[in-house]
């Protein structure tokens, strides 16, 4: 049976920086992350469907002063985008110089089982950000800063090789139980859970319905990703944001490429390309009618059980 949640869509304005939204950005102090931590998140984010959660890879970024978490599987369609749409700019382009004046570059990307969003912790100022993308629009919503008392346990085990110590802790209406390792002395761990004496390598809270599994670790080489929050985004609240979203969500299609500001007399293309999650790209027809048909069928997911059961 179609699902909608198989489709993954996204809407372009091919230029120089196609990747500007997630890495390139201005904050207080640069801060480059130094290591990277994989984790498989189970979230039953729709109580009606317990047998079919939310699955996907997040991947958490963490400098010196800070950490930046997000989809993994978002920024390798990102990445391979990327690079298709420059490959075909440069057969297009010939050796006739054709990209000048290519100084605008926009992506979006929506998908029902693909986090858009970023998460941004900085220890050192108490202070966190959720950056959100709505058509070609980048959005920053100021967020509490978490704070979890955690209390650090006598089990043990070990994973990915590292020995790690049991913590637990309530935040957002949930109670966790995290295993941390001091082998990583990092005070970091997936999405708001922090603050333990060393990187939580796994977690879950009591009910099984969040649940962040250890994927793989390894050290970011060369520099080239800064924990800095998103360049020329809107600082909005979470309650407008919500509502935009929604009437945005109604017909994704056509809002797409609004509010896009193109400079007179800028070579820039405008695409918008469709795709499954295998990747093979639909047409507008196809994507209509795999839609339609989950909206007749009525197995569209509401989730109904969010990460955060109450306002912190």
């Amino acid at each position: 049976m179609m699902n909608i949640r198989n489709i993954s869509m996204a809407a372009f304005l091919v230029g120089g920086s196609l990747f500007s939204h997630l890495f390139t950005a201005l904050a207080q102090e640069n801060d480059v992350a130094l290591a990277h931590v994989k984790y498989e998140l189970v979230h039953v984010d729709d109580t009606n469907f317990r047998d079919n959660p939310r699955k996907e890879e997040m991947m958490l970024y963490f400098g010196k002063r800070s950490s930046m978490y997000n989809s993994f599987a978002l920024a390798t369609m990102l990445e391979k985008m990327k690079k298709d749409m420059e490959e075909k700019q440069r057969v297009d382009a010939g050796k006739a110089g054709a990209r000048n004046g290519m100084n605008q570059s926009r992506i979006f990307v929506s998908s029902p089982n693909v986090s858009n969003e970023t998460l941004y912790l900085f220890p050192q100022e108490n202070s966190a950000y959720l950056s959100s993308s709505m058509g070609t629009g980048t959005y920053i919503i100021p967020q509490a800063y978490p704070l979890i008392d955690w209390q650090i346990g006598d089990g043990v085990k070990e994973i990915g090789g590292y020995a790690c110590q049991q913590a637990t802790g309530t935040f957002g209406g949930r109670e966790y139980t995290a295993w941390f390792t001091t082998e990583l002395p990092f005070p970091y761990g997936p999405w708001k859970l922090h603050g333990l004496p060393g990187l939580i390598l796994e977690a879950e809270d009591s009910r099984k319905e969040v649940v962040f599994r250890y994927a793989g670790f390894d050290k970011q080489e060369g520099g080239s990703i800064e924990i800095v929050l998103p360049k020329d985004a809107i600082t909005t609240t979470a309650k407008d944001f919500a509502k935009a979203k929604a009437a945005f969500d109604k017909d994704p299609m056509a809002n797409a490429l609004r509010g896009i500001d193109v400079p007179a007399g800028a070579n820039v293309a405008r695409k918008i390309v469709m795709k499954d999650q295998n990747g093979r790209e639909l047409s507008p027809d196809e994507f209509n009618a795999m839609r339609e048909m989950t909206m007749k069928t009525g197995k569209v997911k509401n989730p109904n059980n969010p990460l955060e059961l109450e306002d912190k």
